[in-house]
């Protein structure tokens, strides 16, 4: 079975929008792929959801994310990610995910951010968007 690390951007977007990421989501809870993550990237998740721009937006968004936070938390694999001392992407917070990913070998990451996506790979492990996941690897799993 895929592992592979979701960026929050593509959390965020599966839970209050239909298309790719929530294609990921539905696999993930068919269990046809599995889920890594990390504390550090759900309570991101659990903030990003509840800003006061997205619940106006979005009303049932914070209701979703919790149902989704409870799922993760029950069946994804928790890895440590802590990241290395050193910046490995501009933005600082993208280093939880590639820490993430390493701690579990993941195949793959996905992103919408693009700091992460011009990276390409980090240590072997692919960035893609949503979308290149999907009809890429999610397709060829079946």
């Amino acid at each position: 079975m895929q592992k592979i690390v979701l960026d929050t951007n593509v959390l965020v977007s599966g839970v209050i929008a239909s298309g790719y990421s929530a294609s990921i989501l539905n696999a993930i809870h068919r269990e046809d792929i599995k889920l890594v993550t990390s504390a550090h990237l759900l309570e991101e998740f659990s903030d990003v959801i509840a800003r006061r721009r997205i619940a106006r937006k979005y009303p049932q968004a914070a209701e979703n994310a919790e149902i989704l936070l409870d799922f993760l938390r029950a069946f994804a694999i928790l890895a440590p990610g802590i990241p290395e001392p050193y910046a490995i992407s501009p933005d600082r917070d993208d280093d939880y995910v590639l820490a993430c990913a390493l701690d579990e070998n993941a195949d793959c990451i996905v992103s919408g951010d693009p700091h992460l996506l011009n990276l390409k790979s980090y240590r072997g492990i692919p960035i893609m968007t949503p979308r290149e996941f999907v009809e890429g690897m999610l397709k060829a799993s079946k």
